[in-house]
């Protein structure tokens, strides 16, 4: 078995199958520029209480999975300019530093984050070949031009030194993600320059690495202790808050028009507005071992339902009493807490809805 030197054909079909799985999440409900969470898992994107419990193989499709247009170029883009590591390691060494350093990227990622966070994306994979072409200019340094060699040097320094900038500046990148590739990169590209060889010498040295690096891979797999799925928690509250609203407001409309007695108004509010945030504020009160990324989301979510529920205590007690003199007197406790109340639950959803992002 042998392999010619013609062009970087694997990067440009790697780049090809970033593209196609690019429109399958257009296909799929993704913006152009954003792909919701639950599209990227979906599709295969990485997510520890998945992949870390039985679907291993998200570890491999999230490579190919991408959170908007403009993330997608930015990697498509360095790869391309990264062509020179196929000619230098081979189609096959290449593919395997390529897979390998995604792979190790993943592993990474689940280690820093072994909660609830969706990860995607070719960057692990992209660092791992800028990775190995380090080694290639340390190692055979006596193969390049002496003023070539310091100019792609600094090129590749400013490279990294950028690229780890942006990942700790930027909310969303994983920076696991892309030191965990860059190092496997590094590792491969170096047991594949071990020795000299012809073509069909480098083919089965990657092949070896690459039954070492997939043994590696699984042996992190199935060491790695993901945190409990906060998942059905965090749908739970976002249903409650999506579904409990559009039904007050039909209630009042049909309180002004007079199709809803106060008896029947006050039913509603216990049954339709209390009684579901009640349930939510059991369950909050329940969840335990939440990971410390999303303490302080629980925290707020915690505040937001206590809010609610003031606010509708107050409402039920006004709408419950029927002397007149007592029930004014509740009115105007009840708008001077509904004020005080409206202003905290905006500042907790602004919270809930800032860390959700995170």
């Amino acid at each position: 078995m042998s392999e010619g030197r013609s062009g970087p054909w694997v990067l440009y079909a790697l780049i090809a199958a970033n593209v196609v799985m690019f429109g399958v999440e257009l296909v799929s409900g993704a913006s152009l520029t954003a792909a919701s969470p639950q599209v990227i898992i979906e599709l295969g994107g990485s997510y520890p209480p998945l992949t870390l419990h039985g679907e291993w193989w998200r570890l491999g499709s999230s490579m190919f999975l991408h959170f908007g247009i403009v993330h997608l170029a930015m990697n498509m883009l360095c790869l391309y300019q990264v062509r020179a590591v196929e000619p230098a390691f081979g189609h096959v060494g290449f593919l395997v530093i390529y897979v390998l350093a995604g792979l190790g990227g993943g592993i990474a990622s689940l280690i820093a984050n072994p909660g609830n966070v969706v990860a995607a994306g070719a960057s692990g994979a992209v660092l791992g070949a800028y990775g190995a072409f380090g080694v290639k200019l340390v190692l055979h340094r006596h193969q390049f031009e002496p003023e070539a060699w310091q100019r792609t040097m600094r090129r590749l320094v400013t490279f990294l030194v950028l690229n780890a900038a942006i990942g700790l500046a930027v909310r969303g990148i994983s920076i696991s993600a892309h030191i965990g590739g860059l190092l496997v990169g590094v590792a491969v590209g170096a047991g594949l320059l071990a020795g000299a060889g012809p073509a069909q010498a480098r083919t089965r040295r990657a092949l070896a690495l690459a039954v070492v690096g997939l043994a590696l891979t699984a042996v992190g797999l199935l060491t790695i202790k993901a945190a409990p799925d906060m998942t059905p928690v965090l749908h739970h509250f976002d249903t409650v808050e999506r579904t409990v609203f559009p039904k007050w407001q039909a209630a009042l409309d049909r309180k002004k028009e007079g199709q809803l007695t106060d008896a029947e108004y006050i039913a509603f509010i216990d049954h339709e507005l209390i009684a579901p945030y009640r349930e939510l504020r059991e369950e909050l009160g329940a969840t335990t071992d939440i990971p410390a990324r999303l303490r302080p989301l629980f925290d707020s979510m915690r505040e937001l339902v206590a809010a609610r529920l003031a606010s509708w205590d107050a409402l039920k007690a006004v709408r419950a009493e029927h002397d007149p003199t007592r029930r004014a007197e509740l009115l105007g406790a009840y708008k001077r807490a509904s004020a005080e109340v409206s202003e905290r639950v905006k500042a907790e959803t602004a919270e809930v809805e800032a860390l959700k992002t995170k």
